[in-house]
């Protein structure tokens, strides 16, 4: 939760020592100023940034025989050999390339953040000043369209997949375990502080050939370099308290947190659908490396560990009857990169990411205790052949490690375990025949070595620009999946999972002002793993014999520029999907689906009080649930879902840093929203079931957070 105000404030400083000073101009080649130009020095950390009239100056102590070098997005890089003795002037001529900004752009399928693509539609702000998000990640990501509102679960689900066929990436690198542990009847969150991350890229189909291992999208977070200046921070929220402290020395910095979360109060004042034995208690400590190299390369290292523990009682067939859900768990998760290049067209990274997690869950008489290890290493190359032709290639290997132990009340154990070692590669180029026409095919490959199984997965992307502001593309590709842990500790002889993308999209307008998009998509799926209920609940009978198909349409408009000091989003999203999966007897609509989704976000700046005022409103159609006491599978629906949630955020200072008091409220209207029905396990004398509500702990949230800098 280093949150809010890491993110509000974007304060750079450095300081320098030098005796000759190097200033001028940048412009283009009609003699028009250039805003926002890197200048450096070749292998030195000595350089500007143009002004908005072009003009840039700094010093350096270099002397000698130097490289001055410019880049700038949208033109071709300039480089120019300098006698540094004395003070010098130079003007800067950049000559506009064909990767321009007004130049087409692959955005089909894709929402990014802090990205700089025109498919830029969210930035890291935008998660902690989102109402309903309360500073996570997925949720923020939730209003975007092609997701499910999915309140009782949290996680990701994305045009009509289930959450494990989105998989999350940081710097290219599997975090196997994004999310805090799921138990019954109650929603998770996202494991990651938005603070961490520069940019944000959604995929909502159609992704590169350098991921796989998701059938239906993936999100990938690409992590902050150098912190910007020594900052110190505390928190004191409502759900407990945050330590933090940030080191920036000349080129490389230290970040360290510490958190500690308990809900017990809100268990003693509100009033709780959920009857807590013990409410959610959690401690978190993380830790962020940083150093860049001469040559501009970049190592990161990054490590987190948490320990959650939390107990529940949940409603059975009688009202007297309680079953109690227990869980503890220790997850850690790290990921190391580098980056760097091997020459001014071909760049690389390095890294690789560990994840473990020992969870321990209680399920009334019995328990499940799951040690899991997920360690991926990737190598990626970048070669830009030309100006308009670039190649991106590379290979990954990620290690997959189960165990679990199934124990009875009785004390009988039963123990599963697999290991896994799937390697994969892929080969991507893209192509910009003109600044109006650009395409993108792609191929990836992988192999499992516990299911003994190869893919093939080609992909194919276009794009054609349609006017000044306007741009059509589309995609195409195959994915596949790896069976989940849960059918893989009972039965390896399976194959991939299976899905096809085809998607097709319209943008208009810019990012930074107004931007609409509409995006039509179907999807089918092959090989979906089925099976059927045996002994103590668990799957007999796997089988890829499952399948299923998904379309619908997304529309997406946000607004800058209107109204100063506004900013509002708003998608639509629908779907038709129908499935056979896991225990269906027949083809369906999953209980997690509604067929329309609707969402407004707004934001408003008022200045005089330094206070920003948000607001969320989100409404879904009833989802399908399963009656036993019916004769059809999935046929009854849920009543609509509705929710508004609101939240402030007072900016003030203590000394010459940002400090914010924030305040937010959900489902402000408090509507009695029924997520899902789950039937009691034993049918009474008449051969019924009893159907429980399944409900948000808590009918309204309430946070409040005071977050201090130093």
């Amino acid at each position: 939760m280093k949150t809010i105000l890491t993110i509000i404030l974007s304060v750079s400083f450095f300081t320098m020592q030098a005796q000759n000073r190097i200033s001028g101009k940048a412009v283009t080649e009609k003699g028009e100023p250039l805003p926002g130009v890197n200048i450096f020095i070749e292998n030195t950390y000595d350089g500007a940034s143009s002004d908005a009239d072009g003009n840039f100056s700094f010093t350096t102590s270099e002397t000698g025989l130097k490289t001055l070098k410019a880049t700038f997005i949208g033109f071709k890089p300039w480089q120019k050999e300098l006698n540094i003795t004395e003070n010098i002037q130079v003007e800067i001529e950049l000559k506009e390339s064909v990767n321009t900004l007004n130049s087409v752009t692959i955005t089909a399928g894709s929402f990014a953040a802090a990205d700089e693509s025109r498919a830029s539609k969210m930035e890291p702000l935008d998660i902690y000043t989102t109402a309903s998000a309360n500073a996570d990640v997925m949720a923020a990501v939730r209003t975007m369209p092609g997701t499910q509102a999915a309140a009782d679960d949290g996680r990701l689900m994305v045009r009509g997949g289930d959450v494990y066929e989105t998989k999350t990436y940081i710097d290219g690198l599997i975090a196997a375990k994004p999310y805090y542990s799921k138990t019954p009847d109650i929603a998770t969150r996202g494991r990651f502080a938005p603070s961490l991350f520069n940019g944000v890229m959604f995929n909502t189909g159609g992704y590169s050939a350098e991921y796989g291992q998701a059938l239906s999208s993936v999100l990938i977070l690409n992590s902050n370099d150098l912190a910007e200046e020594d900052v110190t921070g505390i928190s004191i929220m409502t759900i407990g308290a945050e330590a933090s402290t940030a080191q920036r020395m000349k080129n490389s910095s230290v970040g360290l947190t510490g958190s500690y979360t308990n809900l017990i109060w809100y268990d003693n004042l509100f009033n709780s659908s959920v009857d807590w034995e013990k409410p959610v208690e959690a401690v978190n400590g993380t830790a962020v490396y940083r150093y860049k190299t001469k040559s501009n390369g970049m190592f990161k290292g990054y490590f987190t560990a948490d320990y959650g523990n939390l107990s529940y009682n949940i409603p059975t067939a009688t009202e007297k009857q309680q079953m109690l859900i227990t869980n503890r768990g220790l997850t850690t998760y790290s990921n190391f990169l580098f980056r760097d290049c091997f020459s001014e067209k071909s760049c690389y990274k390095i890294g690789v990411s560990v994840t473990t997690e020992n969870n321990k869950l209680g399920l009334y008489t019995v328990s499940l205790n799951t040690i899991e290890l997920n360690v991926e290493t990737r190598f990626t190359v970048v070669h830009d052949v030309s100006e308009e032709v670039k190649i991106t290639w590379g290979a990954n290997e990620t290690f997959n490690r189960f165990n679990e132990d199934y124990i009875l009340y009785q004390g009988q154990t039963y123990s599963t375990d697999f290991a896994d070692h799937l390697f994969g590669g892929f080969f991507e180029s893209e192509i910009k025949f003109t600044k109006n026409l650009a395409i993108r095919p792609g191929l990836r490959s992988e192999y499992s070595s516990v299911i003994n199984k190869w893919n093939l997965a080609p992909r194919f992307a276009v794009a054609l620009k349609t006017g000044k502001e306007a741009q059509i593309s589309g995609t195409w590709g195959l994915y596949h999946q790896t069976p989940q842990s849960e059918y893989l500790k009972l039965y390896t002889n399976l194959d991939f999972e299976k899905a096809m993308h085809c998607i097709l999209s319209y943008q208009y307008g810019k990012v930074s002002e107004r931007l609409f998009r509409a995006e039509a998509y179907y999807k089918t799926y092959n090989d979906l793993i089925t099976w059927q209920t045996g002994d103590f609940g668990l799957p007999t009978s796997l089988k890829n014999d499952g399948g299923g198909y998904a379309g619908g349409i997304d529309i997406f408009w946000r607004d800058r520029k209107s109204i100063s000091g506004f900013d509002y989003w708003v998608t639509y999203s629908y779907i038709d999907t129908k499935r056979k999966y896991q225990n269906f007897p027949e083809q369906a609509t999953p209980g997690f689906i509604s067929d329309h989704t609707f969402s407004v976000v707004g934001k408003y700046w008022l200045h005089k009080i330094n206070t920003l005022a948000g607001a969320s409103f989100t409404a879904a159609s009833g989802r399908p649930y399963n009656d036993p006491n019916s004769s059809g599978f999935m046929k009854e629906k849920l009543k609509a879902y509705i929710d508004l949630s609101l939240n402030l955020s007072h900016i003030f200072y203590i000394g010459n840093q940002y400090s914010v008091l924030y305040c937010s409220v959900n489902n402000v209207l408090g509507n009695d929203n029924v997520l899902s029905y789950r039937p009691a396990g034993i049918a009474d004398a008449q051969g019924n079931y009893s159907l429980i509500p399944v409900k948000r702990d808590l009918k309204r949230f309430v946070f409040i957070g005071l977050f201090l800098n130093f």
